[in-house]
Parts: structure tokens; C-alpha cells; sequence
């Protein structure tokens, strides 16, 4: 009997590349005739260093006047944010404070962090301000907690990929899935034609001793400006500092009083970015 061999399946035809028109490449080119030179800064400091005043003295007087917005989205324990704005903004309807955190409630009624629907609630509105920033007259974004967003939503959904115990050991792999989650959402924020702030807290590095930003260690390579604020106790005053800019600051590496305390009050000094 004669050995019959079926045909070869048909090679699947490959998708044509996509075709680039003139007119696409004109549109293209008219999209990059005017940029813009918002700041993209990442400031870290100790808590209660004044990280958040900074941010939400950004804009002048003008800004302040024609009604232009700061979004101030926290993922900190303490609600800076929105004390700051209650106590030194007299509660302005412009600075618009949010927590994107998702609660689940299980069948026992257990509370717990929703971590992927979190991420997706904040790129989802990330999405939605880079459409909307005209009219909702979106003058800068903060985000305060960056360094908790990538240990306490990224890392801990990682972990729950991975079934691994908050204490286990995490291999190099599933730290590079971490990182993608973090980066994941926090690319869609770069993205935003508007002035942008992501506080962080400095972390030491269990290993080797040294102090870093908090954040995955790739981002601050990401961002335009980096600031580092400190209280020093034996002057009373508060300081910043711009330790990186892409720009040709004049001011770089130099400690700028941003508030002082005088009889026990506290003085704000401003630090204009």
C-alpha cells in the first residue's frame, strides 16, 4: 500500500506592511513644528519636606486667575494633597484631588486593594486628560506616592501573579514584571502635553546601603527635572534642590530656601520651577 503524504498546509499570507502616505508623513511633520516646554519633574524627599506645596504653587498668578487646573492624584497613606489643599489653597475648586484606588469587598465582606484595577483606573484617566486638557484648562498633573505605586500596587500584583509571600524572594524575572507594570501606567502620564509632578520618598538600598529615589530605577532617566528637598533643624528652614536638568538652569546644585519658621509660624517662600 502506497504511502500517501497529505499536502502542506498553506502558508498563512503575511500581513502588508502599513502604507505611509504624503499626506500622512505632511500631517506627520506638522504635529512637530511647535513643541512645548512643559516640566516633567520628579522631586523626593523625606515626608513633610514641603514636596507638595511645591507642586501646587505652580502656577502664576495669571494661571491662578484665568481658572487652570492641577490634578493631584495620590497614592499616599497620609492625603497630603488634600489637607494641603484645605489648609494653604483655601479649599480652590481648581486643584482637583483624586485617589484612584480600586476596593474590593470579598464574600465575607473582607476589604482589600484591587491592584489591576487600579493601574487601569489610572491609565484610563491619564487617557482621558491628555484628550480632555483644553477644556478642562489642565495647567499640571501631580503624582504623589510613586514610590508607594511601585511597591505597594506593581510589586504586590506581581506577587499575586507569582504567588509569592510578601516576604518571599522575587527572582530577576518577576522583578522586570513589576517594572513593566509601573512603567505601563506611568509612560501614559509622560505622554500629557501639561506640566507634570511625581513625588517619591528616598529608600535605602537594603544591599548596598545607598539612598534611591524609590521609584523603578530606570524612571528618573525618564524625567526632565529631578528636585530633592530636605529640612535642616539648626537653621528651621526648608530646602530644594535641583540636582538634574535638561535645561541650562542656572540654578542647579543650589540649596534655595523654600520655607522657613520664624516664632513658631511657618513661611512660605515659593520655589518657582
Amino acid at each position: 500500500m502506497a504511502l500517501i503524504i497529505p499536502p502542506a498546509a498553506p502558508k498563512e499570507k503575511e500581513p502588508a506592511p502599513p502604507i505611509f502616505s504624503d499626506a500622512d508623513m505632511e500631517k506627520f511633520l506638522e504635529g512637530g513644528k511647535s513643541i512645548n516646554s512643559e516640566i516633567c519633574a520628579l522631586i523626593v524627599g523625606p515626608p513633610k519636606t514641603c514636596k507638595t506645596g511645591i507642586c501646587l504653587d505652580c502656577r502664576s498668578e495669571e494661571d491662578i486667575a484665568n481658572g487652570m487646573k492641577i490634578v493631584y492624584i495620590e497614592f499616599n497613606h497620609d492625603h497630603g494633597g488634600r489637607i494641603n489643599k484645605k489648609i494653604f489653597q483655601k479649599d480652590s475648586p481648581d486643584i482637583i484631588v483624586l485617589d484612584p484606588t480600586e476596593i474590593t469587598v470579598d464574600t465575607d465582606g473582607i476589604e482589600a486593594v484591587d491592584y489591576i484595577r487600579t493601574m487601569a483606573k489610572t491609565k484610563a484617566l491619564f487617557k482621558w486628560l491628555k484628550t480632555n486638557k483644553d477644556k478642562l484648562k489642565l495647567k499640571a498633573i501631580v503624582v504623589d506616592g510613586a514610590d508607594r505605586f511601585l511597591s505597594e500596587v506593581c510589586e504586590r500584583q506581581m506577587r499575586l501573579d507569582q504567588n509569592i509571600d510578601v516576604t518571599g524572594g522575587v527572582s530577576l524575572k518577576f522583578w522586570m514584571s513589576r517594572n513593566r507594570y509601573f512603567h505601563d501606567v506611568m509612560d501614559r502620564l509622560l505622554e500629557i502635553d501639561v506640566d507634570k509632578y511625581i513625588i517619591s520618598h528616598p529608600k535605602e538600598d537594603k544591599d548596598t546601603g545607598k539612598i534611591t529615589y524609590g521609584v523603578q530605577k530606570d524612571f528618573p532617566d525618564r524625567v526632565h527635572q529631578i528636585i530633592e528637598t530636605r529640612y535642616d533643624t539648626k537653621s528651621n528652614k526648608y530646602y530644594a534642590k535641583i540636582t538634574a536638568d535638561r535645561r541650562n538652569n542656572p540654578d542647579i546644585n543650589k540649596d534655595i530656601v523654600i520655607m522657613e519658621v520664624k516664632d513658631g509660624k511657618k513661611i512660605w517662600l515659593g520655589f518657582k520651577l
